[in-house]
């Protein structure tokens, strides 16, 4: 008897057969299926030879209108198309809405930030058609208002490690080298000071009182309007700007302080150590999950139950005994008898007389 052969069937599934040609992967094992992204129908890579070699053709597929070209098309990394779909969509929209978190001022804006991203990126897979229109009008609005910015982070994303670290070792120099250049301008600055300081004590003790006093005024409105010269120049150039269109809230302002030269030293720099207090407010208003639930349950409410009456009785019991000092409450020990208070006084004891009972 010649032993069995097992023989499978062809398969009838889509991703084996070809909806266009309809070769089946059971009769050519090298077959290949690929899919374009403007409408992701499958087919095989012959059809796609055959149809569009000549140049953009529409898609085979009863009921699409869609143009294709063959350069288009690629193989699907994914065996269910509709999650191909989307990652390409997030892709795209990843490539175009490209903003990291040190671009902006703080974390809420940020996460309002992801989230437009997500809500777009929503509307583009799973939105009708009205959706779909309108998030690809924000989306190709946005590409084209804000190109520089997004090529710029696309080259600091495709960095290599090398190149980062190339281009933090400049920053690094150009740091070292600006607080050398600043501890430059505080040593010419002192030695500026030291000189006005001799010359002023010379004039003192030579008697000339009035050429110390004017040497004085002429360096000091000299050093203020040097100050007042560069802010104004800061400010002059952060006016004239160029406006950077539409852009998303909450982005960092590339824009330096003026510092006023005129104010008094704060060595704390601004920091305010002022004592503040916490108010407590009233006590209506406090929420806690399970003090809540015993305001709504008549249950508890029915038997005189207040809320307000138990925070009341814990704040007295947490704050009661704060201004208490039991050393200064605590008054003088009463002794029991009069002798006992002369001992104590005295320091003697006081003999009993011993009497015979004439009983």
């Amino acid at each position: 008897m010649a032993p069995s052969s097992t023989i499978t069937a062809p398969p009838t599934s889509t991703t084996d057969i070809c909806p266009v040609c309809k070769t089946m992967r059971y009769l050519n094992r090298d077959l290949e299926f690929l899919i374009n992204p403007e409408c992701y129908h499958p087919m095989c890579a012959n059809c796609v030879a055959r149809i569009f070699s000549d140049g953009p053709n529409q898609c085979p597929y009863a009921g699409c209108h869609k143009t294709l070209r063959k350069k288009g098309f690629k193989s699907a990394y994914f065996g269910d198309l509709t999650v191909e779909r989307e990652v390409d969509i997030r892709r795209r929209v990843a490539a175009v809405l490209n903003k990291v978190e040190d671009d902006f001022e703080t974390l809420p804006d940020y996460n309002e930030y992801l989230e437009f991203v997500e809500n777009l990126s929503f509307d583009l897979i799973s939105g009708n058609d009205a959706q779909k229109k309108a998030a690809e009008k924000t989306l190709t609005d946005y590409e084209t208002q804000h190109r520089a910015d997004i090529e710029r982070n696309r080259r600091l994303a495709k960095e290599s490690e090398e190149e980062r670290r190339a281009r933090f070792e400049a920053e690094r120099d150009d740091a070292a080298r600006r607080r050398l250049e600043a501890m430059e301008e505080d040593q010419a600055e002192r030695q500026n000071e030291q000189r006005m300081r001799e010359e002023m004590l010379d004039g003192l003790a030579s008697g000339d009182v009035g050429e110390a006093k004017q040497t004085l005024n002429r360096i000091l409105l000299k050093k203020r309007g040097q100050g007042k010269l560069g802010a104004a120049v800061s400010s002059l150039s952060e006016a004239t700007a160029a406006p950077a269109g539409l852009s998303i809230r909450g982005l960092k302002a590339q824009k330096k302080r003026v510092v006023d030269d005129d104010k008094p030293y704060d060595p704390f720099g601004g920091l305010r150590l002022d004592m503040e207090r916490y108010t407590l407010g009233p006590l209506d208003e406090y929420r806690n999950h399970w003090v809540d639930e015993a305001r709504k349950k008549d249950d508890i409410v029915v038997g005189g139950y207040s809320a307000g009456e138990y925070l009341s009785r814990a704040m007295f019991e947490a704050f009661s005994g704060l201004a208490v000092f039991i050393d200064d409450e605590k008054g003088p020990e009463k002794l029991a008898t009069a002798e006992a208070a002369q001992a104590a006084a005295t320091g003697q004891t006081v003999q009993r007389m011993d009497v015979d009972d004439v009983f």
